[in-house]
């Protein structure tokens, strides 16, 4: 086992319990899961409508709108309201790469959504996180009003419209949890991760979550957060 593994197994290299990661995702907060419930909803499909709905019900949640190039983002009465029209820039950027994407993955995971990155076969899976990877990069460096959407800020998009493969990740985790500058990498491991803890328990990640709709990655998602340092 790699020393990556840091989300769901222990400074021990033990498996993470089945009952700790089910009452930590039972516990986490209920207004992010209701957000989260919503995005796998409606992330089903993916257009324009879709996406600028998806980004402006999910990065509020994260506090990633109360300053900087997200800042004002929000849904009001129904209606986006986005004073920078950084979503609009974004899916100018993304929309080609991430209209194949969301095709690539509901082609291999219609039936199994909730497990799309497990359920997919090695090859069209990592050809997949090469994309995503790819596609991080540029919205990354996509450019409103003078600043970077920044790498915090290009997770959480893509895991508003694709949460079954792309994780959300913080700063405290980028440095401190998965210590990479690779979004590709960060994917990979969690992959990897996922697969052998799922071994080890003879348990499916998913099913720790009661209350669907749920992804692999929404879970793990938890499970990072609850592996950054408390001193940071």
């Amino acid at each position: 086992m790699q020393k990556t593994f840091k989300v769901l197994f222990d400074e021990n290299r033990n498996p993470i319990d089945v009952a700790r990661i089910k009452r930590l995702v039972t516990d986490f907060s209920e207004s992010y899961n209701k957000v989260v419930k919503k995005i796998i909803q409606n992330s089903i499909t993916l257009n324009r409508e879709t996406f600028g709905f998806n980004g402006a019900t999910l990065l509020p949640s994260f506090g990633m709108t109360r300053r900087g190039v997200f800042h004002g983002l929000k849904i009001e009465k129904g209606i986006i309201k986005d004073p920078n029209r950084v979503l609009d820039a974004c899916w100018i950027q993304a929309e080609e790469e991430l209209l194949d994407l969301k095709n690539r993955l509901s082609q291999h995971t219609s039936h199994r959504r909730s497990r799309g990155i497990l359920e997919l076969s090695p090859e069209p899976r990592n050809g997949i996180v090469a994309k995503v990877s790819e596609l991080f990069d540029k919205l990354e460096w996509t450019t409103v009003n003078g600043s970077d959407i920044g790498r915090v800020g290009a997770s959480k998009i893509l895991f508003a419209v694709l949460p079954e493969i792309a994780l959300p990740v913080d700063n405290a985790e980028w440095d401190y949890v998965f210590r990479t500058h690779s979004y590709g990498r960060v994917l990979s491991i969690m992959i990897d991760e996922i697969s052998e803890w799922e071994k080890k328990s003879n348990t499916h990640l998913e099913t720790l979550d009661p209350h669907p709709p749920t992804t692999l990655t929404s879970v793990y998602n938890v499970m990072a957060m609850a592996a950054r340092p408390s001193e940071v």
